[in-house]
This record gives C-alpha cells, structure tokens and sequence, in this order.
C-alpha cells in the first residue's frame, strides 16, 4: 500500500530563490492512509508545486529546466516503491546542487537552500534509526519509511524536540531546522532517498542512494 498520512494536501505554489512566480494553480492530494505502524500526526507542512534552481551558482547534475531556470515538469510527491513523500521537504527552497557526480566524486543526494533557512521536514512518515552528528553530514537524521525506502537529512543546524532514535514521525512533521554543520561550505539541507537493506554490514552506506527527479509522480487516482 502506498503510504502517507489520510488527510487532504494541497500544495503551496510557490517556489525559493525566484525572481519571477510560477503559473498559479490549484491541485489538492488526497492521499491513502499512512502505515499502520506510524502513530504520529501529519505535520503542517505542504510541499512547494514548483522548484528552481538557485541563481548565480552553476547548479550540478541539474534536471531539465526552463528558461526561468524552473525544473521542467517538477513532481512534488513521488512515489518510491510503496511510499508516497514529499520530493523536496521544506519550503520556499531551490536547488543548489543535483544527484551524480560531482567534483569526481559520487553526490548521493541533492542540495536544497533558502534564505533565511527554514524548517526541515519528514518527507514521509516513519520512525527515525538516526539521529547523530556525523563528521561529513553533521547533524544528521534517517528515517526508515518502511518497504525498504529510507531519507536522510545532512547538515542540520539542530534537532527539532522530541527528535532522537526510535521516535515516530508523521508526513510533514518538522525534524529540524537548515544548517551549516559537519563538511557543509553553506547553509543549505542535503536530502537523500535511499533503498535497501538498512541491516547490513555497512548500515545506511549500504544502501542504495537514488535520484529524487526519477521517480514517477503520485497519482491519487491510480
């Protein structure tokens, strides 16, 4: 079953780091009810309908864009093997930098910034196997969504209350706020989406990063 908290989302139409909107539009999700194993309430946070790149930096591995630098046909809730989250979790955000390599080295996730920074949020719900500094990710949090599909959430500024190992967390509910910690050169949120096995001999770096923008849309119709 696909998961995701019952309630109504209706996407906010808005995007960071832009000069010019985005076309308005009104869309509301009516997602099927959350896993059964997560108790905890949807948070109050809507996904963006639109994303853009961040101006005046050369953007890595981006999507495909227009000429407004807005990613083309942008998907705000995906689904990742059973489980419907949000692609991008936090608000008014653009891209800094995309999956793939970058700087000859393996980026397993993507960079999302806004200024000021803003609230970071559970893309999906789950129940947290981490939340720790790490030398590389500083403040960093994982959370299992079930179904073998995991996220990560790097560079932290801190946790948000009642965020440690084992607690539940709905879709939306705030886990922490943007940050600067551990090898981060500026504040911004490195988002991954990862498959697998978490019980490896190697943890969550055994398992497999994926690239957000690839996966399909969540059709409530379907």
């Amino acid at each position: 079953m696909r998961q995701l908290l019952g309630a109504a989302l209706t996407l906010v139409f808005l995007a960071g780091c832009a000069s010019s909107p985005a076309p308005t539009r009104v869309r509301t999700y009516t997602p099927p009810p959350g896993p059964p194993q997560v108790s905890a309430a949807q948070g109050s946070f809507q996904p963006n309908a639109y994303l853009r790149s961040c101006g005046g930096i050369y953007v890595t591995n981006a999507p495909p864009m227009d000429k407004d630098f807005w990613v083309v046909d942008y998907k705000p809730i995906i689904v990742v093997g059973s489980v419907v989250m949000a692609t991008a979790p936090s608000n008014d955000v653009c891209l800094s930098s995309g999956f793939g390599i970058r700087s000859a080295r393996r980026h397993d996730g993507i960079d999302l910034q806004s200024i000021p920074a803003g609230p970071i949020y559970a893309a999906a719900p789950g129940r947290i196997l981490e939340a720790r500094v790490s030398t590389g990710y500083g403040n960093m949090i994982l959370i299992d969504h079930g179904g073998g599909v995991y996220t990560r959430y790097a560079h932290l500024a801190y946790f948000a209350d009642g965020i440690h190992a084992g607690s539940e967390v709905g879709f939306g509910q705030q886990i922490g706020m943007m940050g600067q910690s551990g090898n981060a050169t500026a504040v911004h949120l490195h988002f991954e989406i990862l498959t697998g096995n978490y019980n490896n001999p190697r943890g969550s770096k055994g398992l497999a990063p994926r690239n957000p923008f690839e996966f399909p849309a969540y059709n409530p119709g379907s």
